[in-house]
This record gives structure tokens, sequence and C-alpha cells, in this order.
């Protein structure tokens, strides 16, 4: 009987410790806590840009069934930059290396850190926000127009525009930003179209369209002459005045001696003065589009 007893105590001690054994393998050794472990770490965007907020998506496993929380710190060329599960930096820029470290807790320990894999901060196309013509009042006396743009580029590179002229539905070889005109036979109103671009090196800018107009020009000198001499008795003297677009002109006398007058359609001005000494006169020339000139002439006795 004492055998017997012996035996069914072995027994019972074999199967006490079968159940505790396998407790042990579920909760650990001792029933202690088993750390939380991260899996993986993907920054997202994939390729950022100096523009974009960057997040870190975490996939972690934790035995015991426990949440788990995170560290997560910031690295930008290896130097730390600030911690949270999103990342934006206002020095970043085109060429800068950013990863993360993330550490999982599940309410009782810290468990193992895990890095992300790195990403580079890619470059942004530029912006074009305006363009500047000079000059500002195109004729067709005007022997070039240059272009200049105010353009936006967070990645701070240099820039250089390319532009594409259309002139009488024709698209010219030039893409520089200045258009000499003369060559281009153009006359008042003619509308020539402009397309600009702003490249960095590797990005180019959405198109900026915009146009240029020929004005009205006014009328001009076609000679620096403003002192003539003239026989007092008999004037006669036409006005060294021209309008660049053909227009017909209208003449006006502003100011002069009495007996000297201007006729009205083709400037000539005749009269006759007493005045032995030289003097002035004032002639308004204008075209039949509103734009015109103030001229003023010394006529000397001879």
């Amino acid at each position: 009987m004492k055998l017997c007893g012996n035996i069914l105590c072995f027994v019972l001690f074999l199967l006490i410790i079968q159940c505790g054994g396998g407790k042990k393998e579920d909760e650990g050794v001792s029933g202690a806590n088993r750390l939380p472990v991260i899996d993986e770490v993907t920054l997202l965007p994939l390729t950022p840009t100096v523009h974009s907020e960057i997040t870190a998506r975490i996939r972690s496993s934790d035995k015991d069934g426990d949440p788990v929380i995170y560290q997560v710190r910031w690295f930008v060329n290896g130097r730390e930059i600030g911690e949270g599960m999103l990342f934006k930096y206002d020095e970043i820029k085109k060429g800068d290396k950013v990863f993360a470290e993330v550490t999982p807790y599940d309410g009782k320990d810290w468990g193992e850190l895990k890095r992300s894999t790195e990403v580079t901060i890619g470059g942004v196309a530029p912006r074009i926000l305006s363009v500047q013509i000079a000059p500002e009042s195109i004729y067709v006396t005007t022997p070039q127009a240059v272009i200049s743009a105010t353009v936006e580029d967070p990645d701070r590179d240099s820039i250089y525009l390319i532009l594409h002229w259309t002139v009488k539905d024709e698209l010219l070889s030039d893409t520089s930003n200045v258009l000499k005109l003369k060559q281009l036979g153009l006359k008042k109103h003619d509308v020539i179209m402009g397309t600009a671009f702003a490249h960095d090196g590797t990005f180019r800018s959405e198109p900026f369209v915009f146009d240029l107009t020929i004005l009205n020009a006014p009328p001009i000198f076609v000679t620096k002459e403003d002192s003539v001499k003239l026989n007092p008795d008999s004037i006669y003297y036409q006005l060294p005045i021209m309008d660049p677009d053909g227009d017909p002109l209208e003449f006006e006398l502003v100011a002069g001696p009495s007996g000297v007058t201007v006729d009205k359609k083709t400037g000539v001005v005749y009269g006759s003065t007493r005045d032995s000494v030289a003097f002035q006169i004032v002639v308004r020339a204008q075209d039949n589009d509103g734009a015109s000139l103030e001229a003023q002439f010394t006529l000397t006795p001879q």
C-alpha cells in the first residue's frame, strides 16, 4: 500500500509539473511581462519634398495583448530634430536625409528601439508668380523687350527662364528672355504670345502665359534740330514730325507770335512776323488714336 501510495503521489506530481510548465510557456518566465516588439517602420510619403509632412507607419506586436504606444524620434542628416508621429521641419531642404527611431511601450515596459529606412528629400518644381516686361510699353519703334519673372522656389535653386514666343501664329526658335523686335515686321495692335518657364536645372515650372501688345506709338521727331533760321517776312517751315505707325497727324499751334500759324493737315508753319529776334513756337501733333507730341522750336530771323 505504501508503494502504491508513493506511485500515486509521483503521478500527481508529474501532472502538476506539466500543467504548470504549460502556463509558464504562455505567460513567460515566472509570469513576467513580455516586451512589445516593433515589426516594421515605414516613412510616408516614400518620396517626400520640402513641402511634405512625413508620418511614421508602424506595425508592432505584443504577446500579452497589451495596447502599445510609441516614442518616435526624428533625425535629419543624422542629427535629432524632434519627436512625434508627424514630422515637419521648416529648415528642411532638398537632398536632406530623414529617418525615425521608434521605441514601443505597453504601459509596463519599453521594447527594443527600431530604426526606419532613410528617405531623401526630393526637389520641387519652381513656380512663376508674375512676369515683368521692360519697357512696359511696346511700340513699333521699341528695339527689344526684356522679360524677367518673380519665381517661388522652395529649394532655393538657381533659376533661369525659358521663353517660347509666338508671332503671327509662328513659333520662334529663340527661347531667350530678350526678344529682338525690329526684325519681326510688327505693326500697331499686333499681339505677341509669350510662354515662360522657370527651370532650376532639374525641374521646370508650369507654363506662365502672357502677351505683348504693340501699342499705338506717339508722333516723333525725324530730326534733332530745334533751332531754325528763317526770313521773318515769309516763314515757311515743314515740322520734322512723323508718326511711326504711319497714322495721319493733325497739328495745332499752341504758342507763337501773331501772324504765324500751322497748317492743320500738313504740319507746315507759315506766316510773317515783325520780330527781329529769335522767337519760339510750340506745336502739338496728334494721331487719330489720340497719341500726341508737343514740341518747341526756336525760329531765328536771318
